[in-house]
């Protein structure tokens, strides 16, 4: 059929998508093979059953988790996001199996099911999946994805190729219009695919990287990063109790006249595994300043830290002056952030030390700098904060700021927005608040710096807390005379109502949990080697045993029923060839008592109802053995009352 054909291109078409996305010429080669195959029907193959995709679901996370991330290709965003990767193979899969399993169809008939179930899903992850740049052609300016045309060009031929016989071509020349607007419906699709995608959350991989709130290769920082909240779920910390609330991504201290906070002016550092500890994990620890510290000679505690994003960057508590990782490098950039150069295929985690003997640092010049616009008003407002020391001039700008209100809706003067901030004392937000404290410091001689990172407040349980891009902050560290940093936060307190005001859904907060949860245990279960081998491969020998005995019941059952069917078909069969009567397709048991000859002797007929009606009320009984012994018993009954010589003349 030629529906048939064209339905194999179109999985064909499928899989070399699926196979340029995930960077895999394997996935090309085997899913082509398999559409051929399937097509051809050369041997039977059972329909998947709701077990036997649950088998299948529950395999994606093993092959995701333990076999894609030695298989990617080096740097590939597969290397990073295997499991969505499994998750997208899985469904090409699933319907190449449907493909095999799925019977030929009348041509009369309405699109079988499986049918159907295969062009819906296919082309929802033709259109869904970014197309690979080398099938993307430029039309007039406009960008065409071919294989998403010809993908729906197939779908539509093989809804038309056996309904549409010798007409084929007419009822295509019909549909030109339709596809000559297809390339118009691509644009507004890829219109509306980055909303629907960042709607979805993580589960999509990133295709750089990018990040709203100030985490970007540039290192800067402005005031509109904040207005972008966001629940989409950043990190989970692993820690009973935290040393800090903050989690600093950079440092800043240069401000321009655009209001646009720079790095300071230092080389960067690089951190190997000669500078690190290998420690019996496998795992380097590397050692870092400790010029951050919350308190002097303070106790040192541990977390473990989970990104749930692929922008590469490391988050650090104030004070911490270890992290240690499954990374071969550490390098830190002019703003303070670090970036680890994880090993091939490991989790995208560190963990920090905190605590310990802090280190003070000598004093640079960039961290009293104020910026073009600082003028005389500002200075005098600054003044008025001025305490005996520098810790009572810091307390006197947080009282002022802290008592203030809190707004992610501003009306700031365009032309002066600081000086309406800071001197009219409006409403702001942490941007503004951080950075009027780390100026106001600096004008009373108090090196400062502003920080960008997250505030740590949504608690999962007693050792789970979970990090939100809503909790995008800044804040200040000062530098006391003896040369240590600490760490303070301007922001009011009613900050708390803003992040009431952008909740979670409840389900996200239990799939963190649970998965915060099971990374625990998979952790406490892997810390063995030998352990976790034998879950490694455990798990998958325990796949493939449930896979294929779901497999040999489900083609066990069939084989049964189809042996069942057949030994009904052979009684009826013996039944008509002794009785004479027609084959008739329509007529039930039912029909035959009705019609049976008007000159057979009333025993014959007698005989054949009571035949009749036993096997009526058998046929599709739930005993099938015992309902067949019953029924044959009755036929034999039969057989011998029409057999007897005074019912020869029966079909005279």
């Amino acid at each position: 059929m030629l529906s048939n054909l064209f339905l194999a291109l179109f999985l064909a078409l499928l899989s070399l998508q699926l196979g340029l996305y995930v960077e895999m010429t394997v996935v090309t080669l085997i899913g082509c093979g398999l559409s051929v195959l399937g097509g051809l029907k050369l041997f039977a193959v059972e329909r998947p059953t709701w077990g036997l995709v649950f088998v299948m679901v529950a395999s994606v996370g093993f092959v995701g988790s333990e076999l894609l991330e030695d298989w990617a290709v080096e740097g590939s965003w597969v290397q990073t996001s295997s499991l969505y990767a499994a998750f997208l193979l899985a469904i090409g899969v699933y319907l190449l199996w449907l493909f095999a399993a799925s019977r030929s169809s009348n041509a009369q008939a309405p699109l079988e099911r499986d049918t159907q179930i295969i062009l819906v899903m296919g082309l929802v992850l033709l259109l869904l999946i970014p197309p690979p740049q080398a099938t993307v052609v430029s039309l007039l300016g406009i960008p065409i994805a071919m294989l998403s045309i010809a993908g729906m060009l197939l779908a539509s031929m093989v809804l038309l190729a056996d309904r549409c016989a010798g007409v084929l071509m007419s009822r295509l020349l019909l549909m030109l219009p339709l596809f000559l607007v297809v390339p118009v419906m691509l644009v507004l699709l890829g219109t509306v695919q980055g909303p629907v995608v960042a709607a979805l959350g993580s589960i999509f991989p990133d295709s750089g990287g990018y990040s709203n709130i100030g985490f970007s290769p540039y290192q800067r920082l402005d005031a509109s990063v904040f207005l972008r909240p966001s629940t989409s779920p950043v990190m989970r910390i692993e820690a009973a109790t935290l040393p800090s609330r903050y989690l600093a991504g950079n440092r800043l201290v240069r401000l321009d006249a655009n209001m646009v906070w720079q790095p300071p002016l230092q080389p960067r550092l690089f951190l190997s595994n000669f500078d690190a500890q290998s420690l019996p994990t496998g795992e380097l620890r590397y050692p870092i300043d400790n010029h951050h510290a919350v308190a002097v000679n303070g106790a040192v505690q541990n977390l473990t830290i989970h990104s749930l994003k692929r922008d590469g960057y490391i988050f650090l508590s104030p004070g911490t002056h270890r992290v240690t990782g499954a990374f071969s490098a550490l390098s830190k950039d002019a703003a303070g952030v670090w970036t680890p150069a994880y090993e091939r295929g490991a989790d995208r985690r560190w963990r920090l030390e905190t605590g310990g003997d802090s280190v003070p640092q000598t004093l640079n010049a960039e961290n009293l700098q104020l910026p073009e616009f600082w003028d005389q008003s500002l200075q005098e407002k600054s003044e008025e904060f001025l305490g005996s020391g520098r810790a009572q001039t810091v307390g006197n700008v947080l009282e002022h700021f802290q008592g203030r209100g809190y707004s992610l809706q501003t009306n700031f003067d365009s032309t002066q927005p600081f000086h309406d901030f800071f001197l009219n004392e409006k409403a702001g937000y942490c941007f503004w608040f951080a950075s009027a404290t780390t100026l106001a410091l600096r004008a009373n001689g108090i090196p400062s710096k502003l920080v960008s990172g997250y505030m740590v407040h949504e608690r999962l349980s007693s050792q789970l807390w979970l990090v939100r891009e809503r909790d995008a902050h800044s804040w200040v560290e000062w530098q006391d005379d003896s040369g240590y940093w600490h760490t303070v936060d301007p922001t009011p307190i009613s900050i708390n109502a803003f992040f009431g005001g952008y909740d979670s859904f409840e389900l996200s907060t239990w799939y963190h949990y649970l998965a915060g949860q099971w990374q625990i245990m998979i952790d406490r279960i892997l810390a063995d080697e030998l352990a976790a081998n034998v879950v490694r491969y455990g798990g998958l020998l325990v796949l493939l045993f449930l896979f294929v005995r779901e497999y040999r019941r489900v083609a066990g059952k069939k084989t049964g029923t189809d042996g069942k069917h057949r030994q009904w078909q052979k009684l009826w069969q013996r039944f008509l060839s002794n009785s004479k009567l027609p084959a008739r397709n329509s007529w039930t048991a039912s029909t035959y008592a009705e019609n049976l000859p008007a000159s057979w002797p009333a025993a014959s007929v007698l005989a054949v109802k009571e035949f009749l009606r036993s096997y009526n009320l058998h046929r599709f009984s739930g005993d099938d053995e015992r309902a067949i012994r019953d029924v044959e018993s009755a036929l034999e009954k039969c057989l011998r009352v029409i057999s007897r010589p005074h019912s020869k003349a029966r079909s005279s």
